[in-house]
């Protein structure tokens, strides 16, 4: 049997040590002091992974790409699901008035188009951007014109 010395030792220690990993504790903000109850705890019941497989992830922005239609129809709103609610919620918001095309791959059959947004719509963004590529188009057509006057005469 162990004597009475060893024991009050063994319980010093013990205490001790408690009490230094408290103090430990106390001294780390709630980030921390988290962190270490997660590491603690995985170093205590072992790094097995799980088996379960894990499934992707579908967002709000993946269910917009997949279900978004530029223009729709009366089809598209029956029989809904949540995907099909949230882009029609999306859809509704949209300021349908005018659409912005982007015509930089006209040449190659590619077309861009899209409504207008409500922070494009408050900045009047898009309204400036279209001035300014048709008096680039009107100059350059006045231009090809003089060309062509000048070299026909």
């Amino acid at each position: 049997m162990a004597s009475f010395g060893a024991l009050k030792s063994q319980i010093f220690d013990r205490e001790a040590r408690k009490q230094q990993y408290q103090s430990h504790i106390r001294g780390l903000n709630a980030y921390d002091r988290h962190k270490k109850f997660l590491d603690d705890y995985v170093d205590f019941y072992g790094k097995e992974r799980s088996t379960k497989e894990k499934l992707p992830v579908k967002t709000d922005q993946d269910t917009l790409r997949e279900g978004y239609r530029f223009i729709r129809s009366e089809e598209d709103d029956m029989n809904l699901s949540w995907e099909q609610r949230l882009v029609k919620r999306y859809y509704d918001k949209l300021f349908k008035e005018y659409c912005i095309a982007d015509m930089s791959q006209y040449k190659s059959g590619r077309v861009g188009l899209r409504w207008r947004t409500e922070k494009e719509v408050i900045a009047g963004k898009v309204k400036r951007i279209v001035w300014q590529a048709m008096r680039q188009v009107f100059v350059e057509f006045i231009f090809k014109a003089i060309c062509l006057y000048l070299d026909c005469s």
